[in-house]
């Protein structure tokens, strides 16, 4: 039985590495791993459960593959569990192909640096054994080697999937910032738009209002001009729906360079 150990301290809050850590399959340095099927998923007492079967290609060497078996597609079982109030991560795997010949035990735990609370720590265990075959002792050995060159790879795609997550973040930022850029533009063309045309749409209607007033004030029977064949009421009426018929302005239109200027 070889025991290997290892303990690596992320950049990354236990927020962002613990979602990275759902996401960090398929991924660019690490493509053993063919795909993930969730078994069962549970919250108990606001933790949350999870059952995963893990699907790989372990890529044995030729001689490996006549001692134990040809090289096939293998399965591990995952079993996890996220307690988000005590920001704590806990992953145990265990291999369920060639477990005859070898056991592969691996636990996880991901918790914040008590040293930065912005930082976080990944202690992570391997347990090997090797059964039933000859030279169990440096199969061990090349096993464990293995994993602790692996292990590397895995803390690149943790790196990879939060500065995948990043972009995403940055790029849902920027399009949220340019909706409310344009909504400001909208609301800014209305605000325009009101501050013209109601003083416009006052002054017509105090404009009608006196013409109004200055028809009714004129004394139509003693001016000595003909008239035509209307009434004095029809007369005023006439000339308050030509003035009623005066078109308003149209409101100016203001562009997104015009917006920022102003607002500087």
């Amino acid at each position: 039985m070889r025991i290997w150990t290892s303990e690596h301290v992320f950049n990354h809050s236990w927020e962002t590495v613990t979602c990275g850590q759902w996401q960090k399959y398929p991924n660019p340095h690490n493509n053993a791993v063919l795909g993930t099927d969730v078994v069962e998923r549970r919250v108990e007492e606001g933790v949350l459960h999870s059952h995963r079967i893990i699907t790989s290609d372990w890529g044995l060497s030729d001689w490996v593959q006549k001692l134990i078996g040809s090289n096939r597609v293998c399965y591990a079982s995952e079993h996890s569990s996220v307690d988000p109030n005590n920001r704590i991560m806990e992953m145990h795997s265990k291999n369920l192909t060639f477990c005859r010949y070898v056991n592969m035990e691996e636990k996880m735990r991901y918790t914040p640096d008590p040293l930065d609370k912005d930082k976080t720590v990944l202690h992570q265990e391997m347990i090997v054994t090797v059964q039933g075959v000859p030279l169990t002792s440096y199969m061990e050995g090349i096993i464990v080697n293995t994993v602790s060159n692996n292990s590397s790879k895995g803390r690149a795609a943790i790196e990879w999937v939060v500065e995948k997550l990043g972009q995403e973040c940055r790029a849902l930022s920027l399009y949220s910032s340019l909706d409310k850029l344009k909504s400001e533009i909208s609301d800014l063309k209305h605000t325009v738009a009101e501050s013209l045309i109601l003083p416009a749409k006052k002054s017509i209607e105090e404009l009608q209002q006196d013409v109004t007033r200055r028809i009714q004030e004129i004394d139509l029977k003693n001016i000595d001009i003909p008239l035509p064949k209307k009434s004095i009421e029809e007369l005023q009426l006439d000339v308050t729906r030509r003035i009623q018929d005066i078109p308003l302005p149209s409101p100016p239109m203001v562009s997104a360079e015009e917006k920022l200027q102003t607002s500087r």
